[in-house]
């Protein structure tokens, strides 16, 4: 799918200019966060070594202690935040990651104010770089001052464009499965592609429907997708 193989080109101009964010936008499920981690990992990035991942509800306080762990990476110092759309609707937060953005001077200054925390009025210089993973920032304001200070890509798939997607990458996905039995289970569910939610998700139900009830897994499937 080309649009999901732009990731990597845009990964590329990340990591080797003075740009320090990268927004990636789009449907869930259709495999941003996989290519964004594959690709970091084939240019030979180790986790925990020279990035971090992280996912899921985070606070701004969580986000300021991930922003200065990263300093200890080596090269690139690269932390990938997935699936927060949440947190960046929050003000503090986005103020942290705009401090870690905006080069002043040659300087990324990220700090924390709190009457309450053990990190109250605490700061340091961030030299790494971000990539954000979101599914809908359509409806976030607070995000665009993010936009500005990074590159923006926000994934529109083409019709069909997914279906292609799925059929390079089923034999990857589900190598223990042999070529026909592949073949039959994609057959019988590529119809619904044009669902507005179907996605890799919706694949992977369907075979783990296949792998444990070979007779009936197509009545399930079709039931968890509240089709007749």
């Amino acid at each position: 799918m080309e649009s999901i193989k732009l990731i990597k080109e845009y990964i590329d101009v990340l990591l080797d200019s003075d740009v320090y964010l990268l927004i990636i936008s789009g449907p869930p499920g259709i495999g941003k966060s996989s290519e964004v981690l594959k690709h970091i990992q084939e240019m030979g990035y180790v986790e925990g070594i020279h990035f971090i991942y992280e996912t899921g509800y985070m606070t701004p306080l969580a986000m300021f202690r991930s922003l200065a762990q990263s300093r200890m990476l080596d090269s690139p110092r690269l932390l990938i935040y997935d699936d927060i759309d949440s947190i960046l609707k929050n003000k503090v937060s986005v103020g942290i990651l705009k401090g870690a953005l905006a080069d002043v001077r040659g300087v990324r200054t990220v700090s924390y104010q709190s009457s309450t925390s053990k990190e109250k009025n605490q700061s340091f210089n961030f030299d790494g770089r971000v990539i954000l993973i979101l599914n809908d920032i359509l409806n976030n304001k607070a995000i665009e001052p993010l936009i500005d200070r990074g590159i923006f890509y926000n994934i529109q798939l083409k019709k069909g464009e997914l279906e292609i997607y799925i059929e390079n990458s089923l034999a990857s996905m589900y190598p223990t499965v042999n070529a026909k039995e592949r073949n039959d289970v994609w057959d019988k569910i590529k119809i619904f592609t044009e669902l507005e939610n179907f996605s890799f998700r919706t694949i992977k139900r369907a075979f783990a429907f296949y792998k444990t009830n070979k007779e009936g897994w197509y009545t399930l499937f079709k039931r968890s997708l509240n089709k007749k």
